[in-house]
């Protein structure tokens, strides 16, 4: 899963989510890059070949995070029984995930 910390942004996504920048779930986040949002998504490890198949034609993105989070790990967070995808189109949320991701402390 590489140097990525899971917990953090897991805790980075829950703020995204509380602060209404976070759409959870495949619909949620297909209608963010249909309106043009360029999100940045994070992708379940485990997602179905069919699934991620739809999710890799999606464009604009920001980014996509993939092999972080299992898709059980990303539905326990959101309170949700099964999910594969979220998606932040927030600039101050995505600039955050992005220095997690380039290995930057967040404080």
């Amino acid at each position: 899963m590489g140097d990525l910390d899971g917990q953090k942004l897991l805790g980075l996504l829950g703020l995204a989510r509380r602060a209404g920048a976070l759409a959870v779930g495949f619909s949620a986040v297909e209608k963010l890059v249909r309106r043009g949002e360029k999100p940045l998504i994070v992708v379940a490890s485990d997602v179905g070949a069919s699934q991620m198949g739809k999710i890799s034609r999606w464009e604009p993105l920001r980014g996509m995070l993939r092999d972080v989070l299992t898709g059980e790990e990303l539905a326990q967070a959101m309170g949700r029984e099964k999910l594969s995808v979220v998606g932040v189109s927030d600039a101050g949320f995505v600039k955050g995930i992005q220095k997690l991701v380039a290995g930057g402390s967040g404080s």
